[in-house]
């Protein structure tokens, strides 16, 4: 029977012998993946190897099936909800363009603060962050939230802003008419 200070022993010298870490971020920086994103890909990935290294029969070959299956879904992720974000964000960046009439910039920061007064408190608080390029980590640890939580607060207040959209088209054009259909 492996004690398990001989499964951290085992589970150790195969991650330093095997260079696990350094492979796996050489193939993360080929997929693309920022840096920010790739040391939360590749923990995770070894979490879940540690998870399974007593029944993990090619350890090397589950990181990295682990490590492109998270980056598949962070890539889902951010491609379900780039549509609100993209559009607020485009609503909260205000270049200045020389043609744009000023009256036209504070009636669309209007219709944005309008739609984020939307949102109950608390998503409002968590979506702002978000929109400021806080990561949801930091977030949770500025807000006092589990991270999970701000996740979920994120996935509620875009779909909340999403259905708002939806519900009143005219809505996204009246307020970005710069941004285009």
């Amino acid at each position: 029977m492996v004690t398990l200070s001989q499964r951290q022993h085992d589970f150790t010298a195969f991650i330093r012998e095997e260079e696990v870490e350094e492979k796996l971020h050489r193939f993360l920086v080929k997929k693309g993946v920022s840096e920010h994103e790739e040391g939360d890909i590749a923990q995770y990935a070894l979490m879940k190897l540690w998870e399974k290294w007593p029944t993990a029969s090619e350890p090397m070959a589950f990181t990295f099936h682990v490590a492109r299956g998270r980056w598949i879904d962070l890539l889902r992720y951010k491609r379900r909800h780039a549509i609100a974000v993209d559009f607020m964000a485009d609503l909260m960046t205000e270049v200045q363009d020389p043609e744009d009439d000023p009256a036209q910039l504070a009636v669309e920061n209007q219709l944005v603060d309008g739609l984020i007064k939307s949102l109950p408190k608390t998503q409002r608080s968590v979506f702002t962050c978000a929109m400021r390029g806080m990561p949801p980590r930091q977030i949770a640890k500025e807000l006092h939230l589990g991270e999970a939580t701000v996740r979920s607060h994120l996935r509620h207040s875009r779909q909340r802003l999403r259905l708002l959209l939806e519900e009143d088209p005219e809505l996204g054009e009246r307020s970005c008419p710069r941004c285009g259909p």
